[in-house]
């Protein structure tokens, strides 16, 4: 929340950082309910590890162990989908707890500090562990199916980095449109995120959607960084359908991350715009100690 940096006087970037850093701790000790860090890393790993084996038996059973090409576009989807998934819920749900179930968010606010970066400091520990469960799906991908990955670090890193950008904007949108929900808030970034795997490519290509829901596709960031990070990972983008060129391959490496660049630097202003104006209304609204009963 900017806005209240630029109220309070004497707010430096050195208090920002000290909010940043601070909320990481926070939110690492939170994420692991303060349990043993080496029960937690079973835990971290165990989760995603049931998930990609569940893949694993759905694919032998739907495709007898064929259809290479669709099985490494499903595994690459499904394993960067957990970051999707795991930093905007994990934003909102910061912001959530925060709000109702440690009546804290409203102490917060007041304080001569910033929410944001407080905000995001407690959705770090999120992020690490959805990169851990990416790391994981790969490598049962890898190991169990046969998946063979063609590292492009060249495209690889600027896309992750971009990419993973983007999803914090989305989050951070989701975390203040939740703060205005009266009722049943919990359960919005599942069904956003949720929307999002449908649209973006996780696991189906965009050409099988219906022509209206293109362009909704091709706005979204998360579409264009899916489809960088396949062609970073196992050499080709999505594949096409009943033999058609596909949507995404008459462009080439560098148009992707051209259009995942401008997506992305339309998404983060908006992102932050919107925030901003989502706080001021719940301020003003007296939205910040309120309980949905969700």
């Amino acid at each position: 929340m900017t806005e209240g940096a630029a109220q309070v006087p004497g707010i430096t970037l050195a208090d920002s950082w000290r909010s940043f850093r601070t909320a990481i701790g926070l939110g690492w000790a939170i994420e692991a309910n303060w349990s043993d860090p080496f029960l937690f890393a079973i835990y971290t790993m165990a989760k995603p590890l049931a998930a990609a084996m569940i893949l694993v038996v759905m694919f032998q059973v739907i495709t007898g162990g064929q259809g290479t090409e669709f099985l490494q576009f499903l595994i690459v989807g499904s394993a960067l989908w957990n970051v999707v998934f795991g930093v905007m819920g994990g934003l909102v749900q910061s912001i959530l707890e925060d709000r109702e179930r440690y009546k804290m968010m409203k102490y917060v606010v007041v304080t001569p500090s910033s929410l944001f970066p407080f905000l995001l400091g407690r959705s770090v520990a999120r992020v690490l562990t959805s990169l851990v469960a990416v790391v994981l799906t790969l490598a049962v991908g890898v190991v169990f199916l046969g998946v063979d990955l063609q590292l492009n670090l060249l495209l690889l890193v600027p896309a992750t980095l971009i990419g993973v950008t983007a999803v914090v904007a989305l989050g951070v949108f989701m975390a203040g449109w939740c703060l205005q929900l009266r009722q049943e808030a919990w359960s919005y970034p599942e069904a956003i995120a949720g929307a999002l795997y449908l649209i973006s490519g996780a696991i189906f290509p965009v050409d099988i959607l219906p022509a209206f829901l293109h362009p909704v596709a091709l706005a979204s960031p998360t579409t264009w960084w899916l489809e960088a990070s396949r062609r970073a990972l196992v050499g080709h983008g999505a594949p096409g359908i009943d033999g058609q060129p596909g949507l995404f391959e008459v462009f080439s490496d560098g148009q992707i991350m051209l259009f995942l660049v401008i997506s992305t630097a339309i998404a983060i202003p908006l992102a932050l715009a919107a925030f901003r104006w989502f706080m001021r209304r719940a301020r003003e609204a007296g939205l910040l100690d309120m309980t949905t009963g969700s």
